[in-house]
């Protein structure tokens, strides 16, 4: 994940809710420091990314730590069923690859399409964890569609909480938290705002 304030939001929350025995998705590899993070808390990690760059520094990355229990594949996040179909826990860092090509960057269309798969499997009580970047053209067009679909949805099956920073220029980075609500043992909101409070 890229240095940023709302990323530390972001890792405190995914650590206090990713067991060892959970299967766990990175929607966008990256250079691997997602893939990694989430290695390390989880049982298997199934991570994706169109990049071959990506593959290469992720791989390089994991076995530099000793990382095996990591399925990188080279493929859209929109394919994700073609390659896991149980699943507790989603992330996405959109945006493109931190030191590669600005260009190539993820796109509205297929995150949305992968998106509304995730949230339609997503098991009971798991939770998707959306890193949004508005600061660009095309990361401000995949916002504004984000925020379109999340307007559709039915607020009795999934709860969405939205962090961001609003009292900073140019357009920061922002936080999207969605849970499946289906049979909750507990209130996610208050878990949330236990963890949110160590920031305050």
């Amino acid at each position: 994940m890229r240095n940023s304030h709302i990323l530390d939001i972001a890792h405190t929350l995914i650590n206090a809710s990713i067991h060892k025995d959970d299967v766990v998705i990175d929607m966008t590899m990256g250079n691997g420091y997602d893939t990694l993070f989430l290695a390390n808390l989880s049982n298997h990690v199934y991570s994706f990314d169109i990049q071959q760059q990506a593959l290469i520094n992720t791989k390089s990355l994991l076995k530099k730590h000793g990382i095996t229990h990591v399925h990188l594949v080279h493929d859209s996040h929109e394919h994700v069923l073609s390659y896991v179909d149980q699943f507790k826990y989603v992330v996405y860092n959109l945006g493109y690859l931190p030191h590669g090509d600005k260009t190539i960057t993820t796109r509205k269309e297929s995150t949305i399409e992968s998106l509304k798969i995730v949230m339609k499997h997503l098991e009971i009580n798991g939770i998707i964890w959306m890193i949004i970047y508005p600061g660009h053209p095309l990361g401000y067009e995949e916002s504004i569609a984000i925020e379109k679909y999340l307007e559709t949805i039915t607020p009795e099956n999934y709860k969405v909480v939205k962090t961001y920073l609003p009292y900073q220029n140019n357009f920061p980075p922002y936080l999207i938290t969605i849970q499946n609500k289906s049979n909750l043992k507990i209130t996610p909101l208050k878990r949330y705002l236990t963890q949110i409070s160590k920031f305050v």
